[in-house]
């Protein structure tokens, strides 16, 4: 009886902490944590599928790069906010 709890523990326990590292990867730790605690193994699979708050896509080469980058480092275009609204301007 002891060794089913000791595992269903330590089976939670590794889902949480794997949710939470993915949350931290993609730049929603909170969230990684909430969803980890509460849900287990669901909520490390809804943070591994939630969108990466981190990264953006280059609007010319389609790279993925930092969210606060200025320019792509792989095509040298200028990215963000004032860059995109002069795109679709």
């Amino acid at each position: 009886m002891e060794f089913g709890i000791v595992f269903w523990f330590l089976f939670y326990l590794a889902f949480f902490c794997l949710s939470t590292y993915i949350g931290y990867q993609k730049g929603n730790l909170i969230a990684g944590i909430l969803l980890g605690y509460v849900l287990g193994p669901i909520g490390a699979l809804l943070i591994y599928l939630s969108k990466d708050r981190k990264h953006i896509t280059c609007p010319s080469c389609h790279a993925e790069i930092n969210k606060r980058s200025y320019i792509c480092p792989k095509c040298h275009v200028k990215v963000g906010v004032s860059a995109t609204a002069v795109q679709e301007g």
